[in-house]
């Protein structure tokens, strides 16, 4: 969400959870559609993303100015920037990693599973013109919303279930990204907002 942002917030009344570009203009929109108080994530994704295309930001991170106002007093700084330059290089690199230890193309994934809240809103064509996902996937995602809960809560129901999420489980690999040289590398490549750079 929006930990560590200026006027980062999370999925609260006021929260902006939604910027797009209206004939060359920021507009923003707000959980409760009052009056904006703060960014929580999917917005803050969204922002950075309208940003780059009005050119305020490039896509090395740098700013023209020391902040954009997003909407009312809610704002983003260059520090701001670099903070989600940070997180997002390390989802796009991590989502590189397990590409390149499949190997596989993006355009050879089925389908791209997202999870969580934060998952549940976020505007994957933003994601993707920031380079946090693959381009080639924006059109293959099923969000799951919150899928540890609702697969805790099947397994209660349904205990049958269990002998087919064990063969699941043995079915996957684990890829550690910690101490990982090819995630090390990646993620310095993936700290622009390179949309183009989350696809090789």
């Amino acid at each position: 969400e929006g930990v560590g942002i200026s006027c980062g917030c999370g999925s609260i009344g006021g929260a902006i959870n939604r910027v797009q570009l209206v004939n060359g203009r920021l507009t923003a929109h707000t959980i409760g559609e009052t009056a904006p108080m703060g960014l929580c994530g999917s917005g803050l994704i969204d922002a950075i993303a309208a940003l780059l295309a009005l050119g305020k930001i490039d896509e090395t991170g740098s700013m023209d100015q020391d902040h954009v106002v997003i909407a009312g007093e809610v704002f983003l700084s260059a520090r701001d920037v670099r903070s989600v330059q940070l997180a997002k290089g390390a989802v796009a690199a991590g989502v590189r990693t397990l590409l390149r230890h499949a190997g596989v193309a993006p355009e050879q994934v089925h389908t791209l599973y997202i999870a969580g809240g934060f998952g549940s809103h976020l505007n994957i064509h933003s994601a993707a013109a920031i380079g946090m996902v693959p381009s080639a996937l924006t059109d293959r995602v099923q969000v799951l919303g919150n899928a540890a809960l609702a697969g805790a809560e099947s397994l209660l129901l349904d205990q049958s279930r269990i002998r087919q999420a064990e063969r699941i489980a043995q079915g996957t690999q684990s890829v550690l990204l910690g101490g990982n040289p090819v995630f090390a590398e990646l993620y310095m490549e993936c700290m622009t907002f390179d949309a183009e750079g989350a696809t090789q």
